[in-house]
């Protein structure tokens, strides 16, 4: 802005990147820090924030932080919708040893990458003083596939053995797309009339709805989901 014929103003301007919005909070999503929580100072955050923070560890989902912070649903994902804005969290699915994972293609970077490899196994072991093989670690991830549960999987390798904490494992696969979660989606393909011990569930059989989001919704735990699917001749089961 001119302030005669020689003398200017000056205005130093800032470029910001400005994110999309966040997704929408479901109550079976999990938000995982990207970075260690206690590096962030209390006073960045508001009071509900800082009192949602403590519950936020990479496998409790929404509605349990919310039950455990004593916090109303909603403000609690308003608040993992803001971490999430801001790059602090991140979401990945619920941890069960039932749940079933596939290697992705960038699987191919681990085996790639010293650095990253490294990474992977301070994340991954049991302890910092005994360092898992990056081999175990490789071959543990290469067997995730279909058909096959992590259960299945910790029988067959015994991870405490190899010094590897299968929980992190799954943690540090998921955040880097080594691997993904193969989701359960039941569709009632028959008739609803036939009584069953929890009718109300076939209104969500409908092939959008995942075990994880039923569950959370109903309050009831995955195996007496699929023990009622199990004896229900009408309900198929799609697994993507």
């Amino acid at each position: 802005m001119f302030m005669g014929r020689e003398d200017t103003t000056t205005m130093h301007l800032k470029v910001i990147k400005v994110a999309g919005d966040p997704p929408l909070i479901e109550d079976h999503h999990v938000p995982i820090f990207l970075m260690d929580q206690f590096s962030y100072n209390d006073q960045q955050w508001d009071l509900t924030t800082q009192q949602v923070i403590p519950f936020i560890n990479g496998f409790n989902h929404v509605a349990k932080i919310a039950a455990e912070a004593n916090v109303e649903n909603n403000l609690v994902k308003a608040c993992i919708q803001n971490l999430l804005y801001y790059g602090t969290v991140k979401l990945i699915p619920i941890f069960q040893y039932s749940n079933i994972y596939a290697a992705t293609p960038e699987l191919k970077n681990l085996a790639e990458k010293k650095e990253f490899q490294k990474e992977c196994l301070e994340y991954v072991s049991k302890t910092s003083e005994t360092l898992a093989s990056f081999r175990d670690v490789f071959v543990f991830y290469c067997n995730m596939t279909h058909g096959t549960t992590l259960r299945d999987l910790c029988a067959r390798f015994n991870p405490h053995f190899l010094h590897i904490d299968e929980r992190k494992l799954v943690q540090f696969g998921l955040l880097h797309k080594l691997i993904r979660r193969i989701h359960k989606f039941p569709v009632c393909v028959g008739s609803s009339a036939r009584s069953s011990p929890l009718p109300f569930l076939h209104q969500t059989f409908n092939g959008q709805s995942s075990y994880d989001e039923i569950c959370c919704k109903m309050g009831i735990s995955s195996r007496q989901l699929a023990e009622q699917i199990e004896d229900d001749p009408r309900i198929l089961v799609i697994r993507k």
